[in-house]
């Protein structure tokens, strides 16, 4: 025992104990430095704005920017042109790593289905706020003799009756006929899109 404590005070121990701090911190150095470099550490690019890019142009538009792209979701706008680009993650200018997916999601080639609402025996307004909400537009509007006053007495498309279910294309024009009963009743209020809409003859 005393050989075993006599050795931990000699010079050699401590020469042999510097030699292994030594390798322990060159082997750690030499690790940190591949592990860097294996994963860009420090290394970042810009991610480029892809709003407004059209899909058949993307894959030109990263060439030599570092940045994968993937289309994630469609949505339909039928204020915005089909196929390009609404929104991505993560978002213009953010500082990424080299190689890093952004996430797209773009308008919708085709119109999704929905069922025609019933707007028939409700009042003008609320039809027009029903079309609203279902992401239709407003046709004509045309008055007509009858019972009541701003009642729907049907809706159309086209020209074309439309019963209450129907599967139809969003954002189509519809148009309504709406009973008159006597000449206090003023059609088409001023709440949502009324024949001075631009697009009013164009169903």
């Amino acid at each position: 025992m005393s050989n075993f404590f006599s050795f931990l005070k000699s010079k050699q121990f401590f020469v042999h104990f510097a030699i292994i701090l030594v390798t322990i911190f060159l082997v750690f150095f030499c690790l940190i430095k591949w592990l860097s470099s294996y994963t860009n550490h420090g290394a970042f690019v810009e991610v480029p704005d892809f709003k407004g890019q059209q899909i058949g142009n993307l894959k030109t538009f990263v060439t030599n920017k570092d940045i994968s792209f993937q289309i994630i979701d469609s949505i339909y706008d039928p204020r915005e042109k089909s196929g390009i680009v609404l929104r991505q993650e993560p978002e213009a200018k953010s500082k990424v790593k080299h190689n890093r997916t952004v996430y797209l999601y773009v308008t919708g080639m085709v119109a999704p289905q929905i069922q025609m609402p019933k707007l028939i025996d409700r009042s003008e307004r609320q039809a027009r706020l029903i079309i609203q909400t279902y992401g239709l537009k407003i046709g004509h509007v045309t008055e007509k003799q009858a019972d009541c006053n701003g009642c729907v007495l049907s809706q159309t498309i086209d020209g074309k009756e439309i019963e209450p279910g129907t599967a139809i294309k969003k954002g189509s024009k519809i148009s309504l006929v709406v009973g008159i009963k006597d000449n206090s009743y003023i059609s088409n209020p001023g709440d949502t899109a009324t024949s001075q809409d631009p697009d009013f003859d164009k169903e």
